[in-house]
């Protein structure tokens, strides 16, 4: 294999010219308390909604007073009812770089579609915050609430949709969860695919903490169903055209790695590659119904799958 996949700067900028690194911000993380929550303590409040800490973690911030309730600071024990404004403040941090680049491919009175890039989540999560899309979107149409319909992963770039209505949201949210919203995606998988075609019919479940893969074994795995199609072979990777028929968490790069053919750059999956932001996972197009007018649109893919689409 050539050092075509090697390369950090084959998009044509480096990286650090392309990304940006906002300074250390002070992270304060508001929300209401939904109504399923009522009754709940303050400290198991945020350790069931939100676990990325434990709830050991979140009395010692309770009890440092970095959680307010209703604008006032409150002990652990405290009962939360339903509508509570709750603000979490998590002292200051610094943000991973992020592609803050907004490419606009579609937009009418209802929503509003862009071309992914990355590395950005869609929501503040993890060490992101201000490096996120909502939040990036809320400074430039301050005048809106964004309201992505379905999600990405950092890494993934391509097509994303936000409505700019409840009514839409709301509309397409339906569409996306019957299953009425064509996805297809393009993947650059590390090694090369020997069938034209494949049906990869395989359960995931969560099999260590968060990390999620094929689990037969497992009663509470859901059934994922993903076709997957040869577009071109070039250096020992494989250009697939991808159509997830079931919408699992992370589905598509824990079949095709179940296949033998992890996603180029995937640290969970495959193998990470050290300084490089590239990522081999593209939402190439999207087809579905707005209202009373149906939507096709394509993305055009980042730089690095131009050798194998040149060759499709």
């Amino acid at each position: 294999m050539d050092d075509t996949l090697n390369s950090s700067t084959h998009s044509g900028l480096d990286p650090l010219d392309r990304l940006h690194t906002p300074a250390p911000t002070e992270q304060i993380y508001h929300s209401y308390v939904p109504q399923r929550y009522s009754g709940f303590t303050v400290e198991n409040y945020f350790a069931d909604r939100f676990g990325y800490l434990s709830k050991q973690e979140w009395i010692r911030i309770i009890s440092e007073g970095s959680i307010l309730v209703n604008g006032q600071t409150v002990k652990p024990g405290t009962v939360l009812s339903d509508c509570d404004q709750t603000s979490a403040h998590m002292g200051f941090r610094q943000e991973p770089p992020a592609d803050r680049h907004l490419e606009i491919v579609f937009e009418d009175d209802s929503i509003r579609v862009f071309n992914k890039a990355a590395p950005i989540p869609v929501h503040p999560c993890g060490r992101y915050f201000k490096n996120s899309m909502t939040e990036l979107l809320k400074e430039k149409y301050p005048d809106e609430t964004p309201r992505p319909v379905q999600r990405l992963d950092s890494e993934t770039t391509g097509l994303i949709v936000f409505a700019k209505s409840r009514e839409a949201a709301a509309f397409l949210g339906k569409e996306f969860e019957s299953g009425r919203m064509h996805k297809e995606y393009l993947a650059l998988a590390m090694g090369e695919m020997s069938a034209e075609y494949l049906r990869i019919d395989a359960p995931i479940g969560k099999i260590k903490g968060s990390r999620r893969g094929v689990a037969h074994e497992d009663p509470k795995a859901q059934t994922a169903l993903t076709e997957a199609r040869c577009l071109s072979v070039k250096n020992g990777a494989t250009l697939v055209q991808v159509t997830p028929l079931t919408g699992r968490t992370n589905q598509i790069r824990v079949h095709l790695a179940q296949e033998g053919l992890p996603l180029y750059n995937d640290s969970v999956y495959g193998k990470a590659l050290p300084g490089v932001y590239d990522f081999g996972l593209h939402a190439h197009r999207l087809s579905f119904q707005c209202f009373d007018r149906q939507i096709d649109l394509t993305a055009r893919p980042p730089a690095h799958f131009d050798p194998w689409l040149a060759l499709a």
